[in-house]
């Protein structure tokens, strides 16, 4: 049974925590009354029932919630701010999958918890700006939660109103003011990624990543350097080129002249490394147009794990994973260690890395020797510090 409550803001701006003092009132009886009806006991009148019943639903009254915050102090609910629903409404690249997958390993963390989900849109656009947000953790904390969890769409740096007396948890994201945040490990993906390539035979590789202007586009990149040097390969044998913008209406518009530019080179990489899946799926296609077949002629290699994508392109998209629901998971729990009072880690912002998924579209070359061949990437090769 799913323990994720998703509130318009018609809900949220109900009264948050009505109480038997309200619906005594509204009814127009006493407060014996209300509790006699709502622990069902007998010798009351169908009139009565009927009139506390109405005041009870239109209040949203919830005498077993109520009465175990009196007696804790904790409501059981847990605010989750998300983008996701708008953001699937205008996605023309699959957006808002990364909200709905973290959504979806916070809930699985809060079920596990006993607790309850809030989750609420704070919308697209100019609707999704400071004082939107700041609307939404007010409303939160009107409705007693135990804490708030904001998940943005993207790995960035976001600026948020501060929040009295509420902990709050970022997700995808991270201030300069070192709240606490778990965020994806952009630059042990990437590595990994090379890693494996390498492993697979391959010493000339290309790199099309995404948007620079990205915290992504960066981290990314400078992985790639920096694991193509660990291996040893020739820099001028690894290009680097950005294959997507946030600068045009079509993202992807740089996608098509860098593929040409890499394919064009002598000699040739054996093996793409794709800023995103989708990116990657884009390449395929426009490799074949170049009369080039993956991956008997060049191998390709997305990042996300978009499993929809993956399976379905030929041949199998071969990637590494944006842990996104574990990300969720983590995020719940520490959200919860922070709710009970326990120490803080040390590192405000806790970075999680995903495992390469081999598929079809990367195959092996005459095979490396493990002497020549420097360890594989197994801790974050940029420290918390440095993210930007």
């Amino acid at each position: 049974m799913s323990n994720v409550v998703i509130c318009p803001d018609s809900l949220l701006s109900q009264n948050p925590m009505a109480t038997i003092f309200d619906v005594a009132q509204l009814a127009g009886v006493s407060i014996k009354t209300v509790s006699r009806v709502v622990n069902r006991e007998p010798r009351i009148s169908p009139e009565t029932f009927e009139k506390v019943s109405r005041a009870i639903e239109m209040l949203g009254y919830e005498p077993h919630r109520g009465a175990r915050l009196m007696r804790s102090g904790k409501s059981g609910l847990i605010g989750f701010i998300t983008g996701l629903f708008s953001d699937i409404e205008i996605a023309q690249t699959r957006a808002g999958l990364s909200d709905l997958s973290i959504l979806r390993g916070a809930q699985q963390a809060c079920r596990a918890a006993g607790k309850t989900l809030l989750a609420a849109d704070m919308g697209t656009g100019r609707s999704r700006d400071a004082d939107a947000v700041a609307k939404l953790l007010k409303t939160f904390a009107s409705h007693r939660v135990e804490g708030v969890i904001y998940a943005a769409p993207y790995h960035q740096q976001v600026l948020l109103p501060p929040l009295k007396d509420t902990p709050l948890l970022l997700v995808n994201c991270f201030d300069l003011d070192h709240t606490p945040a778990v965020v994806p490990d952009d630059g042990l993906g990437q590595a990994r990624v090379v890693d494996h390539l390498v492993a697979q035979g391959h010493r000339r590789i290309g790199y099309v990543g995404v948007d620079e202007n990205m915290v992504a586009g960066r981290l990314r990149k400078a992985a790639f350097l920096d694991a193509c040097a660990r291996h040893g390969l020739d820099p001028a044998h690894c290009p680097a080129l950005i294959g997507s913008t946030l600068q045009t209406p079509d993202p992807f518009t740089p996608l098509r002249p860098a593929l040409q530019q890499i394919v064009g080179r002598t000699p040739r990489p054996t093996a793409l490394c794709l800023g995103n899946d989708v990116m990657a799926l884009e390449a395929i296609r426009e490799l074949e147009t170049l009369g080039l077949r993956v991956p008997q002629d060049i191998a390709v290699i997305g990042y996300d794990n978009d499993e929809v994508i993956c399976e379905v392109t030929r041949p199998r998209l071969s990637t590494v994973v944006l842990p996104y629901f574990e990300m969720g998971q983590i995020a719940v729990q520490r959200l919860l260690e922070r709710i009970a009072g326990e120490p803080a880690p040390a590192e405000a912002w806790q970075r999680v890395a995903g495992e390469v998924i081999a598929r079809d579209s990367v195959s092996a070359l005459a095979p490396v020797s493990t002497a020549d061949t420097p360890a594989a990437s197994t801790s974050t090769p940029t420290p918390a510090a440095s993210l930007p």
